[in-house]
């Protein structure tokens, strides 16, 4: 079995977030489509919640222009209730495995990964996290 890749990344109130092995599910999104995936999944959710049920969230912002991150996308961000690790360069995420449009969700065990998802769909993404339907 393959191991988490170990990831220290800031979130979007600059603060160094690491992955951890109490990481149980690692939800990646790479584009602009798995982010708003990713956003719709989680909406309601709170730090204390995600925290409790072992989920992280990784975002790939490395090909929005600068501007774009200051001025918009960071300011949204921070509204958010939970840490965002934030792949500011290609390099930060390229470990992590991605398909256009989808978030990516890897199960892990104290580090270790069980199973990995590809997925488009809200509901298949709140089933695999256990989240109930909002």
């Amino acid at each position: 079995m393959q191991t988490l890749p170990n990831l220290i990344l800031n979130d979007q109130h600059d603060q160094p977030q690491t992955i951890s092995d109490d990481t149980r599910y690692l939800l990646f999104t790479a584009d602009k489509d798995g982010a708003n995936l990713a956003d719709a999944v989680l909406d309601g959710q709170t730090a204390e919640t995600l925290a409790a049920a072992g989920i992280r969230l990784v975002a790939d912002i490395s090909a929005m222009p600068g501007l774009v991150t200051a001025l918009f996308a960071l300011p949204k961000l921070r509204q958010r209730p939970y840490s965002i690790l934030l792949g500011r360069t290609p390099d930060d995420t390229r470990d992590l495995p991605r398909e256009p449009g989808k978030v990516t969700v890897i199960e892990t065990d104290g580090g270790t990964v069980t199973a990995l998802h590809f997925l488009e769909q809200n509901d298949d993404i709140r089933q695999v996290l256990g989240l109930a339907a909002q």
